[in-house]
């Protein structure tokens, strides 16, 4: 099979599969657009689950206008790492495709990849695979998930992660080839910032989005702002999980519910409205043997719709955030309170944030910056992939 190289042609196609269980709708696959947007060159087709449930909401695949989308029924689990795909439409498409280069987003330990790379070593045998990882906590796995795990390192041409705490682990586990740093994105003209002042009557939204679990640290938010009682301000929390009841209560404990609106899951579609309402965000995340913040994107949305940051030093949040926000120590409830105490009075604070968060997000985290990284690596592993026909000890620098 022929492999393309950063000097093609321009009649010459690049055909990449994307295979995430994800890449459910356009709105999230807006890498995916900007990457066939910004070069048409790329013959991109996507296969993604069937149905998933992201952020408590259930999420039908649909088409896309860009490139064509094949839906696969999962099987086995509804967990992100124990399912497995109805393998037939996987082999359709390996078949009709025919890919140069096959970006998976699962991770190497998962059934998922385990059963993809064992169809590409049939039916896609010379294509390049790159995999996506995001796991940022060092787990010891038992038998068989171990074996998928290194089987994946030797198979894949390279990784990309989502942040250094991601890289550092991936080496940790003797992953020594390429592994780029492409983070998240987010759309600049989804995501804007709102038109009006911030004084709002001199009461401030103070938001927090994400699932209401225990490690999210939302307690730890309820706790700080019990703390600054004295002072004017809502809380408005986009989310929904098991810990919704603990938290009513302790919203109730400290005489806070009538300050509070729960707004339960949102779509991602309608995701931006609640920004718009926030002054600020909060992510007060913990580490926990499970959890660790990856990357944290309701950073990046909020950074982007305007809306000033206060996040935890919890794995990749102050690497995500920079110097466009405040960071406090994780847990740190006094620490917490103090921030907040610092940004609601300070509106030239608050407006620095808008500008510089913006700014950020521009610079790092547009889905064209994001997608041009994920084309200057594809391109690299084509590249040394043919080269390395010549000369099987070629490496390149991630």
């Amino acid at each position: 099979m022929r492999q393309p190289t950063s000097e093609q042609k321009p009649d010459e196609r690049i055909r990449v599969l994307r295979i995430s269980h994800a890449s459910l709708t356009p709105a999230l696959r807006q890498r995916e657009r900007a990457l066939v947007r910004n070069h048409p060159e790329v013959e991109l087709e996507v296969l993604t689950a069937r149905r998933w449930r992201e952020a408590e909401i259930d999420v039908d695949a649909t088409r896309d206008d860009m490139f064509p989308v094949t839906r696969a029924t999962t099987h086995l689990s509804r967990h992100i790492q124990l399912f497995a795909y109805d393998p037939r439409p996987i082999v359709a498409t390996l078949r009709r495709h025919r890919p140069h280069l096959i970006d998976l987003g699962h991770e190497p330990y998962s059934i998922a990849c385990a059963e993809v790379l064992t169809l590409c070593s049939s039916f896609a045998p010379r294509a390049a695979i790159v995999i996506q990882t995001a796991q940022n906590i060092r787990h010891n796995y038992p038998p068989p998930f171990n074996w998928f795990e290194q089987r994946a390192f030797r198979r894949v041409s390279a990784a990309y992660v989502c942040s250094e705490t991601v890289r550092e682990t991936l080496r940790g586990k003797g992953f020594e080839k390429p592994a780029a740093i492409i983070p998240f994105g987010v759309s600049l003209e989804k995501f804007r910032p709102r038109s009006d002042s911030f004084d709002s009557g001199g009461v401030l939204t103070i938001g927090f989005v994400g699932r209401l679990l225990p490690e999210k640290g939302l307690n730890t938010l309820i706790d700080a702002l019990a703390r600054i009682a004295n002072l004017p301000w809502r809380l408005l929390v986009v989310g929904d999980g098991p810990e919704r009841e603990s938290v009513q209560c302790r919203l109730a404990e400290y005489g806070l519910t009538d300050r509070a609106e729960l707004a339960g899951a949102i779509s991602f579609d309608r995701i931006e409205e609640y920004y718009r309402r926030m002054d600020m965000l909060v992510l007060p995340t913990q580490t926990t043997k499970r959890v660790r913040e990856q990357f944290g994107r309701v950073l990046v949305e909020a950074m982007a719709s305007g809306v000033p940051v206060i996040g935890s030093t919890c794995g990749a949040i102050p690497e995500v955030i920079g110097e466009a926000g405040l960071v406090f120590p994780e847990g740190d409830v006094e620490a917490l309170a103090a921030a907040l105490r610092q940004m609601l009075p300070n509106q030239s604070l608050r407006e620095r944030f808008v500008r510089d968060g913006r700014a950020r997000v521009q610079a790092n985290y547009s889905w064209d910056r994001v997608a041009e990284q994920t084309y200057q690596l594809f391109m690299r592993v084509l590249k040394a992939g043919k080269e390395s026909v010549l000369n099987p000890s070629l490496e390149f620098v991630s």
